[in-house]
């Protein structure tokens, strides 16, 4: 991940009050932390919700809402194309990977999106400031534009699996690769780019090394995936 992308609990309190900036707390959609916005959050952050706000439930299990339902929901946000949106959860896992992907995806791309290093749990032991207010933001005109390039289908796979110049990178746990997995993929655990000791991504130079040991090298295209896409979405965060 590049330090443009990686922002830390310094930077940020440094920023909080920049017109353009926008921060998402995505910890609501955890279920173990039920009351986490509502009982602090850092000062202008929104809740994300996830599950709730980004999805639908089908009788075939949760699906994206259109661009248009995700659109007028980051408008109401006072989220604009133009703006910084800064992201934390707990501390940096696949709930703040997924919803990185999915801005990526909204072709929030050419815009700023970054990630805190950390989390909340950075947040709070640095003793950075909180609150319980919740921010009103005027509302803007985002323009939702889905990246297909984002993501890769089946079919596709199926077709460019034998390519010299792609890995499939598998990001479940090991126990979960050697069970089954797809053909030629290569196994790196989401879980692995994490310091569990801070709570925060390991440094460059380490990452650098666990993808290269695997061969997911930057002259390879790289196609990551999981069992649902929390976690490849997390590692395709991490790649960056």
């Amino acid at each position: 991940m590049s330090n443009s992308t990686l922002v830390s609990v310094e930077w940020l309190q440094a920023h909080l009050d920049d017109a353009k900036l926008r921060i998402l707390d995505v910890r609501v959609a955890d279920p173990r932390l039920p009351m986490g916005y509502r009982a602090a959050h850092i000062p202008g952050a929104l809740p994300f919700d996830l599950n709730r706000d980004m999805y639908e439930m089908t009788p075939g299990g949760p699906r994206l809402q259109s661009p248009d339902a995700i659109a007028a929901f980051l408008s109401a946000c006072g989220i604009a194309n133009d703006s910084t949106i800064v992201l934390y959860d707990e501390n940096i896992g696949p709930l703040v990977g997924s919803a990185y992907w999915l801005l990526k995806y909204l072709s929030h791309a050419d815009a700023d999106v970054r990630v805190l290093n950390g989390g909340w749990h950075a947040w709070t032991r640095a003793q950075a400031p909180t609150t319980q207010d919740i921010p009103q933001r005027a509302p803007t005109a985002y323009r939702a534009e889905l990246d297909e390039t984002q993501h890769s289908v089946a079919a596709w796979i199926q077709e460019h699996c034998a390519r010299a110049d792609l890995v499939l990178l598998d990001t479940r746990m090991d126990n979960e690769y050697r069970m089954g997995h797809l053909p030629g993929a290569v196994n790196l655990a989401f879980d692995a780019a994490l310091n569990f000791e801070t709570q925060t991504l390991k440094d460059e130079t380490l990452l650098r090394a666990q993808f290269e040991k695997v061969g997911a090298t930057a002259d390879k295209e790289i196609v990551v995936y999981c069992r649902s896409g929390a976690r490849s979405a997390h590692t395709f965060m991490v790649l960056q």
